[in-house]
C-alpha cells in the first residue's frame, strides 16, 4: 500500500497493521496447477492381497490391484485421437512388498518386488506375482506366526504423480508362517444335480495346494472318487476311479477328468464325494504335530438315491461318431407303461458294482 515503508511492502506485511496480508502477484501464481484448468498427471493406489500361508524361503504368491485415478482436466491438443497417449498416464514402474510382525507397521523389511506395466489414465490392471521368500530376516516371526504384507507402487517416487500419499496399500495381508508343507483341500466336485444308483457319469474334480510348498518331493498323490456309506472312507466303500497327480505347487490346483464312472447299483441311498491321499503318505501341515485326521474323511459329499420307479439308470452320451447315440436301451412297453429298469451290463459296456454289505 502506498503508506507502507519499501520494507515492508517486500516483507509482506505491515507491522503496524497486522491483520493486513501482503497482495498475492497474479504473475507469480501457477495458474494452470491450481484452478480447474487443472493439469494432467497420473495418480497411482495400489491395494491386495496374499495367499494365507507361506514359509521362510519359500514362495509366496501375491496379488495386487494398481488403479491409475489421474485423468486430464483440460484438453489436451496432442490426445484427441481415441488410444493416444496423455500426460496423465503411468508409466511402467515396480511394485515394492514389504513384511512386518504388525498390521500397523512399524519395523518393516522388503521382502520382493515385481514390475507393473504402462497403466492409462482411469485405468487398472490385476497382477499376480510368486514371490520367492528370503531366509527369516531377524526381527520377524518364524513358523506359527503371522506376518502382515504392504504393498507401495512407485516407492522411490520416480514417476511425476499428482498425489503421493496414496501409493501405498492402506490395509495389510495377513500372512501365517508355516513348515515348508503342503496341504490339500479339494475345492470342487462336478456331477450331474440329482444322481440314482447304476447312472453313469463323468466327474470332473479340482484339488488344490494351500500349503506352502510342492507335493512332488513326497511322490505323486492319489485322488479316489469313492462312494461310501459314512462321511469316513473306510468299510462299507467303494473305489470308484483313481487319479494319480505327479505335482501341485503351493497355491495351485489341478483339475482331474477322468472316463466314465458307473455308479454302485445298490444300496438305494449313499454318498459320493473325493478323498486325497488316502493311504496317508503325504505329509501335510494339519498332520504336523499330530493335529488333523489321516485325510480318510470323505470331502464334498453328494447325495445318490433314492432310484426313481419306473426310470432306468442314466448314463453319458457316446461320442459323436458311434452308432448307438442312447446313453441306455430304450425301455420295451412303452405302449402299457415302461419296461423295468435295464440290470445287468448297460450299453457303455461299464460293468455293474455294489457297495459292500459290512
Amino acid at each position: 500500500m502506498p503508506w507502507e515503508s519499501r520494507r515492508n511492502r517486500r516483507n509482506g506485511r505491515d507491522p503496524r497493521r497486522p491483520g493486513l496480508a501482503a497482495l498475492e502477484r497474479l504473475e507469480g501464481r501457477e495458474l494452470l496447477a491450481y484452478t480447474p484448468l487443472g493439469f494432467s498427471l497420473p495418480d497411482l493406489t495400489i491395494s491386495g492381497f496374499a495367499a494365507p500361508a507361506a514359509s521362510w524361503g519359500g514362495t509366496l504368491t501375491v496379488a495386487v490391484d494398481v488403479r491409475n485415478i489421474g485423468a486430464s482436466s483440460l484438453i489436451e491438443p496432442l490426445a484427441l485421437q481415441p488410444g493416444a497417449p496423455s500426460t496423465a498416464d503411468a508409466l511402467p514402474t515396480y511394485v515394492a512388498v514389504y513384511a512386518s510382525r504388525s498390521p500397523r507397521g512399524g519395523h518393516e523389511v522388503q521382502i520382493g518386488q515385481f514390475l507393473t506395466p504402462y497403466i492409462p489414465q482411469n485405468s487398472a490392471v490385476q497382477l499376480t506375482e510368486a514371490l520367492t521368500l528370503p531366509s527369516r530376516p531377524p526381527g520377524l516371526p518364524g513358523p506359527g506366526g503371522t506376518i502382515y504384507l504392504r504393498f507401495a507402487v512407485d516407492p522411490d517416487g520416480i514417476l511425476a504423480e499428482s498425489d503421493y500419499t496414496n501409493n501405498a496399500s492402506q490395509k495389510a495381508a495377513p500372512v501365517r508362517i508355516e513348515a515348508p508343507l503342503p496341504e490339500l483341500t479339494v475345492t470342487g466336485l462336478d456331477v450331474p444335480p440329482v444322481m440314482q444308483p447304476g447312472d453313469v457319469i463323468q466327474p470332473n474334480i479340482r484339488v488344490a495346494n494351500v500349503g506352502t510348498a510342492p507335493t512332488s518331493p513326497q511322490g505323486p498323490v492319489t485322488v479316489d472318487l469313492v462312494a461310501s456309506r459314512t462321511p469316513t472312507f473306510g468299510p462299507g466303500s467303494a473305489i470308484l476311479s483313481t487319479f494319480t497327480v505327479a505335482n501341485i505347487p503351493p497355491s495351485g490346483a489341478v483339475t482331474l477328468t477322468g472316463a466314465p464312472v458307473q455308479l454302485p447299483t445298490s444300496p438305494g441311498v449313499y454318498e459320493l464325494g473325493v478323498v486325497v491321499d488316502p493311504n496317508g503318505t503325504i505329509k501335510q501341515l494339519h498332520t504336523v504335530g499330530g493335529i488333523g485326521g489321516s485325510g480318510r474323511r470323505i470331502s464334498l459329499p453328494r447325495r445318490v438315491g433314492p432310484p426313481i420307479t419306473n426310470l432306468p439308470p442314466a448314463g453319458v452320451l457316446i461320442p459323436g461318431g458311434a452308432s448307438n447315440v442312447m446313453p441306455f436301451p430304450i425301455p420295451s412297453g412303452i405302449a402299457g407303461g415302461l419296461g423295468a429298469p435295464v440290470g445287468g451290463t448297460p450299453a457303455h459296456g461299464l460293468p455293474i458294482i455294489n457297495l459292500p454289505t459290512s
